[in-house]
């Protein structure tokens, strides 16, 4: 026991003072809680030392910090205000002390805190509350392992070293309190920083996709600056989700490659269903698959609230990256809402060019030449011309497949077909690889080089003529105008009509060849074709010329006499050539053997 009255009062003071000062240099809350028990411990010379802090919100007040505690269910002994020596400090009304405090009945006691305290071996304790303006947010207590009184000076003393501990402790608690408005701050300007950082990025992704659509760049620039943008792949994708076009960050594109595959692994109807929720919400959002997996990200293309189509890329982006790629979603529209405009203004000169030329009309060089020139032709520049039947003649997806040919120059409907003007014969090979590509089902008929494009309304003429033979013989392809002759236009005729039957001259024939599985229809058109001329007809057929003796008597009992002599012959012949491009003579075409 200390005997406060032969000590060195000064000494003491002059320690308080030390200890104010190291208290008043920590600014770590941890630290100054073990500094304070740590020196009350020496200064009473107590077995051990704790400093406990109110919990309001639950009503108790806990041990924050030890100094000579053993075991660690004393050093986390958390107790209710007002029960306990730890508890009646903690409420802040006075000091308390107690030389044996399990049999001390004057104390609220707990049984569980009271095996404790013994596996601990305390009997003595005395207590002060830690107060701060008043507020008490603790208790310093020190303890002995026997009993022992504690004195008037040291009870001061203890005092003292609390109301010491209160400030050090207030002001460690304002200084963390400061370090983490700092930090709040700190992070606060970061976010900031960050948003106008972001902000520059949006403008300057911005600046750059509105450069491509002033440099007259398609939706095809816009992609590009897009995926190089994000560093991932972009997908154009249609109102239905098929895949228009696509830009990597450093590959080549592959535009409308008919093999273009988008990696979306969904069902039709969910893809559908995603595709209407994006579309409804404007925004760009994560796409999620049957088991919630991210399959990508989606943002709408649309015009006001007319949809026109959807971006897409299959990597899972950033809220960031997810507003440039909404921004890039109405560059996008921008684009297509040019590129539509251009079509439309193309579509109405062309077709006042189209129109003026199949009139017929007298038109000046200079004139002509002038109204050429956007589409980069002259009126003595040899063109050819073809002449397209399809459903989809007039959507602009397959306008812009036609276009998209190298040598095509210039396209216009006529009625219910569309006109191309090209350059190239190779133009024929790339229309016919597009139709095998996509499988259109197209009926197409070429014709020329005409030496001069004032030529056209014939050769369109010439290609109508073609094309109905085309169809009256039920096939799809195309066709070489320049081989069909005069038959064409009387087939066309005949379609125009639709009350003509051209092969009534030889109905009789082609009945019978139809019942008996015969080939007499095919021998007297080689007939005809071989200049009456037996031999030549039966080289052609690959049978002895008695074989064709037998079937022109054959032909003549069913046709009737006179039927390979003028004026008949020509009748019969056409009929028989109209019937050759019908439907009903594709057996014969493809090499069934005659009879």
């Amino acid at each position: 026991m200390i005997d406060m009255p032969s000590r060195n009062r000064e000494a003491f003071l002059r320690a308080l003072l030390d200890i104010a000062a190291e208290l008043s240099s920590l600014h770590d809350v941890e630290a100054v809680l073990l500094s304070i028990v740590r020196h009350t411990r020496q200064l009473v010379g107590s077995d051990m030392a704790y400093i406990s802090l109110n919990d309001h919100s639950t009503g108790e007040t806990y041990i924050r910090q030890s100094d000579g505690v053993v075991t660690s269910e004393y050093r986390t002994i958390r107790m209710p205000i007002g029960t306990g020596i730890l508890g009646m400090v903690a409420s802040g009304d006075a000091h308390y002390q107690t030389t044996d405090y399990l049999k001390d009945e004057s104390v609220p006691h707990i049984a569980r805190i009271d095996e404790i305290v013994g596996a601990e071996g305390v009997r003595t304790i005395m207590g002060v509350p830690v107060l701060v303006r008043g507020r008490v947010i603790g208790a310093l207590l020190a303890a002995e392992r026997t009993p022992r009184v504690f004195s008037p000076d040291e009870v001061d003393m203890m005092t003292s070293l609390g109301a010491h501990a209160a400030i050090a402790l207030d002001n460690a608690q304002k200084y963390g309190q400061a370090l983490e408005d700092a930090e709040a701050l700190s992070r606060q300007n970061n976010e900031s920083l960050q948003e106008v950082l972001s902000l520059r990025r949006t403008s300057e992704f911005d600046d750059e996709l509105m450069h491509q659509l002033l440099q007259g760049e398609t939706e095809e620039g816009v992609l590009r600056v897009t995926a190089a943008a994000l560093g991932v792949s972009v997908w154009l994708l249609d109102e239905s989700g098929s895949a228009v076009s696509m830009r990597s960050p450093s590959a080549a594109p592959l535009g409308n490659s008919p093999g273009l595959q988008v990696p979306i692994s969904m069902s039709g109807n969910k893809l559908r269903r995603s595709l209407n929720a994006a579309a409804a919400t404007g925004r760009a959002q994560l796409l999620h698959g049957s088991d919630e997996a991210v399959l990508g990200t989606l943002a709408p293309v649309r015009s006001g609230r007319s949809p026109m189509g959807f971006l897409f890329t299959s990597a899972e982006l950033a809220p960031a990256q997810q507003a440039l790629l909404e921004r890039s979603a109405v560059h996008c529209a921008l684009a297509l809402l040019f590129v539509q405009a251009e079509e439309d203004a193309q579509h109405r000169m062309q077709l006042d060019v189209f129109e003026e030329l199949l009139s017929g009309d007298t038109i000046s060089a200079l004139r002509l030449d002038r109204r050429l020139r956007p589409w980069g032709l002259t009126s003595r520049e040899p063109v050819r011309v073809a002449v397209i039947r399809h459903q989809q003649v007039l959507a602009r997806d397959f306008q812009r497949a036609i276009r998209a040919i190298t040598s095509t120059r210039f396209i216009a409907p006529a009625q219910e077909d569309l006109c191309v003007i090209f350059t190239e014969p190779e133009w024929v090979t790339d229309l016919e690889s597009l139709e095998r590509s996509r499988g259109m089902g197209l009926l197409a008929a070429v014709t020329g080089p005409m030496t001069d494009i004032t030529e056209l309304p014939a050769s369109f003429r010439q290609a109508q003529s073609a094309l109905s033979v085309l169809e009256y013989s039920g096939r799809t392809g195309i066709i070489d105008s320049s081989s069909v002759g005069l038959v064409g236009t009387v087939i066309h005729l005949a379609q125009e009509s639709r009350s003509v039957d051209l092969t009534a001259e030889v109905r009789a024939l082609t009945q019978y060849d139809e019942t008996r599985g015969t080939s007499l229809s095919k021998t007297a058109l080689r007939f005809f074709d071989s200049d009456r001329r037996i031999d030549r007809t039966a080289e052609s057929l690959y049978v002895h010329r008695n074989t064709v003796k037998q079937r022109l008597g054959a032909i003549e009992k069913l046709l009737g006499a006179g039927w390979d002599s003028a004026p008949r012959s020509l009748d019969v012949h056409l009929a028989l050539r109209a019937w050759w491009h019908s439907s009903s003579a594709r057996d014969d075409r493809t090499g069934t053997r005659a009879r």
